[in-house]
């Protein structure tokens, strides 16, 4: 038979105490952790709501620390933008500026402002934040920009910069007799005529119009023709070039064909080539109006079929008779970039003839010698001022088009008669920009999700719109020059200076840099909409984790002062039990 020993702790009395000693410790612990326990146990029923509102919290850290970065990255972007805006806007107060003071590199201040400048446009955007390049779309980690030096000059390997690029095309638009591949001749004694020097061709300047309030004056302008000898084969092209108002060009290319009825984009051979003719007429009028409806110019065809002869444009004046001093011709041009420029000469009798004028000879013969003359120096002034500016223009929208267009030189076309561009390749020609170059937007290039329910992008390219213009616009300052003994340099500049200050200026439809910093604002909004709806929604579920596992400290002080009455009456009981003996119990 087992004895048990008698001690305090096996005694109803001390299992009290020792459990109130327990609770006591306890209720200590959360006074000090203010938490109710430090075990999942001892939490209570309401801890699987608390594990839930912490995965929350922990989600709307992680959006917190993200948004946090984007508003970094987008602070960057855009002080470098706004650089770029002041930039643009001191270059084109310098164009307006209108100063055509050369130095002895052949540039004005404007000018050696903006060789300074390109390099900075360069490296504001090769700019990173972090290790991340911002202006190079969705390949974050390529710089964006070639150096500035390489896009001026290119890398004397046989890569093209914009200098070469800018003198090709020069070359190319002026042509070999400096009249911006224009031929004026005199087909009769009596007439004076102004043609392209061929068709199909993109260079030079493109006769428009020609105007006349001279008396006894015959005035012709014949457009570009074709001429159908005989029926096209089927499946032969012709392709017509339009200059649009911008500058670019676009070609419309038409195929003969003997399906009934024809396709789109072709025309049906008819039974003879008169009516072939007509319906290439039809044709030509509808994709035209369909692909640049707004004032562009023909500027080339061409045709894959045989027996078919084009005739440049031209324009023509037959003096019947002198006419009366003061009548003026006026004859209108479309020049590369999508300008147009007139040249208006006065008959005039006075002697010496006045700039602008030509002189009215002693019979109409003589007066058409002397128009013709007049004419020629005009067309050459405005070919060495204007066209060179608007060939540099376009030459630099060019140069920095993807891929590149450049003057085609295939043997055995010489500058002075090339008709046709060709793409650049990397081999040939500088790729001035190497970051990301899709189709789609720029800003989607770099997308993050900041909420549940809402995402932001802020991604940018360097060969957006609205930068690829400025880029244009600094460098093109940047690489002309002009030679200060030239006596056209004045209107070279004056010309130049015009067109720079036009393409800086913003106009509706035309993307803009603050277009770009309002979309990086809109994300900012975004992002500042989200944190506040997380705080609001970080306090709730802070709430319930703090209702779930906390502690009030005024209920647990309290709860520990009565326990230590009740310990203490514990011991004081247990003190006069420990003194009783069966003497004092009797």
């Amino acid at each position: 038979m087992a004895i048990n020993g008698i001690s305090f702790g096996n005694t109803i009395l001390g299992s009290s105490v020792q459990n109130l000693k327990a609770q006591m410790a306890d209720l200590q612990n959360q006074l000090t952790s203010g938490k109710k326990s430090t075990t999942y146990s001892g939490m209570g029923a309401n801890e699987g709501f608390a594990i839930a509102a912490r995965a929350q919290l922990s989600n709307i850290a992680a959006y917190t620390d993200t948004m946090t970065k984007i508003n970094t990255n987008i602070g960057v972007a855009n002080t470098a933008l706004q650089a770029l805006s002041d930039i643009g806007t001191q270059l084109q107060n310098a164009a307006n500026s209108g100063s055509q003071a050369l130095n002895s590199a052949g540039q004005t201040a404007g000018q050696q402002t903006a060789v300074a400048e390109f390099s900075s446009v360069v490296g504001i955007l090769n700019t990173q934040a972090g290790d991340r390049y911002i202006f190079s779309g969705s390949t974050i980690y390529t710089q964006p920009v070639a150096s500035s030096d390489l896009i001026l000059n290119g890398n004397g390997a046989g890569q093209a910069g914009l200098n070469q690029v800018i003198s090709e095309r020069n070359q190319a638009d002026l042509g070999a007799s400096g009249l911006g591949r224009l031929i004026v001749s005199s087909p009769t004694a009596t007439s004076v005529s102004v043609a392209e020097d061929a068709s199909p061709s993109i260079y030079g300047m493109k006769l428009s119009n020609v105007t006349s309030t001279l008396t006894g004056a015959t005035v012709s302008n014949t457009p570009a023709t074709v001429n159908l000898a005989t029926n096209p084969a089927d499946g032969d092209t012709f392709n017509f070039t339009f200059l649009q108002p911008d500058g670019t060009s676009t070609t419309v290319q038409l195929t003969a064909t003997t399906t009934v009825p024809a396709p789109a984009g072709s025309f049906e051979i008819g039974g003879s080539a008169a009516v072939t003719a007509t319906n290439l007429n039809a044709a030509l009028t509808a994709a035209e109006a369909s692909a640049s409806p707004f004032g562009a110019q023909l500027t080339g065809v061409s045709s894959s079929a045989a027996g078919v002869t084009i005739t440049p444009a031209q324009a023509s004046i037959d003096l019947a008779a002198n006419p009366a001093d003061g009548d003026t011709v006026s004859f209108t041009f479309n020049l590369p970039d999508g300008s147009s420029e007139t040249v208006q000469l006065t008959a005039s009798s006075a002697v010496p003839t006045p700039a602008g004028s030509f002189a009215i000879g002693a019979t109409p013969t003589a007066t058409a010698a002397n128009l013709n003359a007049a004419l020629t120096s005009s067309i050459g002034t405005l070919a060495k001022t204007s066209l060179v500016a608007a060939s540099a223009i376009r030459a630099t929208h060019d140069f920095f088009d993807q891929p590149p267009q450049r003057v085609d030189l295939t043997p055995p076309v010489t500058l002075a008669t090339a008709t046709a561009a060709v793409n650049g390749t990397a081999a040939n020609t500088v790729q001035w920009y190497t970051g990301d170059a899709g189709t789609g937007s720029a800003r989607a290039t770099s997308t993050v999700r900041i909420d549940p329910s809402a995402t932001v992008q802020y991604g940018i390219r360097a060969n957006e719109d609205a930068i690829r213009s400025l880029m244009e616009s600094v460098a093109l300052l940047a690489a002309v020059t002009t030679s200060p003994t030239d006596p056209n340099g004045a209107g070279q500049i004056s010309a130049l200076n015009s067109r720079v200050a036009q393409n800086l200026t913003v106009t509706p439809g035309k993307q803009s840099i603050q277009d770009i910093q309002s979309d990086l604002a809109n994300a900012q909004t975004v992002m500042q909409d989200a944190t506040a709806r997380q705080k609001l929604t970080q306090a709730t579920m802070q709430n319930v984790v703090d209702q779930a596992e906390n502690v009030s400290t005024d209920e647990v002080a309290s709860q520990l002062l009565a326990l230590q009455t009740d310990l203490q009456a514990s011991y004081q009981t247990t003190a006069l039990l420990s003194q009783l003996s069966l003497v004092k119990f009797l």
